[in-house]
């Protein structure tokens, strides 16, 4: 939520707020939620399966998100534009050589957890938590570490990934929350690999760790910036509330997010015609209400009370 805000309030406003969401998924996206599925059979059942076998067993995980999203796993070669790079016989393709490549770490590293959910308190604001959940946690070389599984198509010739991709994640304010939140969780983590895989036509054999760990004063930066956006989109929110309709000003519009690496923004048709979305009397064409409840998602209730009680 917080990364949305930064990126533009109102589009925050219009997910979060009145919690109208895109009908659809991007290929992008879905390709990304299917390699997650995939990875999640891969680790789970890394030690009892050869690589080609733990491949297809990926590869039918893969193929199941991909089809329940509304996607063909046979495509033609007349549609093979419209999804290429991202088709699942690419994945196929990629699945086959990640288990090859990490073949050993899979022999000498132990699954603590897979898909993780954490919630932990936000030091100082009182009700506020910060949630998420982690691919994977492993035990490896004496050390507890976060894995985080990224796919991109961010391509250079040399080295396979693009510098500027690689060197995103040593900023990215979701892996410095990771390693917040998973190092309070679990008391003994202090790194989170990014898992970088490559989505290309014609390379399926591009994958490579990118190890971040950030010491204590940096995550104590990132917890104080944090807390001023925390209580930046609080306010806006009340403000919103007691006036039960956007003031100038209120939750307003960044003009240089509308078009960003995936295309337009999805609320863009919005923006430029209605100046105040919440007088809409119905939901938009091409779009469904649904108000992200994350704590019911991943049944952090649980989570939350045995923290409570611990604290």
């Amino acid at each position: 939520r917080i990364s949305a805000y930064k990126t533009c309030p109102r589009s925050y406003f219009i997910r979060h707020q009145l919690g109208w969401r895109p009908t659809g998924t991007g290929i992008a996206l879905i390709f990304g939620l299917s390699w997650h599925d995939a990875q999640d059979v891969v680790w789970t059942y890394k030690d009892k399966f050869k690589t080609d076998e733990l491949a297809a067993l990926g590869h039918a995980a893969f193929c199941k998100t991909w089809e329940t999203n509304g996607l063909p796993v046979d495509i033609d070669v007349a549609r093979e534009a419209q999804y290429a790079p991202r088709t699942p016989m690419v994945a196929a393709e990629m699945l086959y050589n990640y288990c090859d490549a990490r073949s050993k770490l899979f022999r000498s590293s132990e699954v603590v957890a897979v898909e993780q959910p954490f919630a932990v308190p936000i030091p100082g604001m009182a009700g506020h938590w910060y949630i998420g959940r982690l691919d994977k946690v492993i035990d490896t070389n004496g050390q507890r570490v976060i894995v985080e599984h990224k796919t991109t198509t961010a391509y250079a010739i040399q080295g396979n990934f693009r510098p500027d991709y690689l060197d995103s994640w040593f900023m990215s304010a979701q892996v410095k929350g990771y390693q917040f939140g998973g190092g309070l969780y679990y008391g003994d983590i202090n790194a989170v690999w990014v898992d970088a895989a490559l989505v290309h036509k014609k390379i399926h054999d591009a994958f490579k760790f990118i190890p971040v760990s950030h010491n204590f004063t940096l995550l104590q930066e990132w917890l104080h910036n944090t807390v001023r956006w925390i209580t930046e989109i609080s306010n806006e929110e009340e403000n919103f509330k007691h006036s039960g309709e956007l003031l100038p000003g209120m939750f307003k519009k960044n003009d240089e997010s509308c078009f960003g690496k995936f295309g337009a923004c999805p609320y863009i048709d919005i923006c430029r015609t209605v100046p105040d979305p919440s007088k809409l009397t119905e939901v938009p064409a091409g779009f469904v209400r649904e108000v992200w409840e994350p704590f019911s998602v991943l049944g952090l209730e649980k989570i939350v009370k045995t923290t409570e009680v611990t604290a």
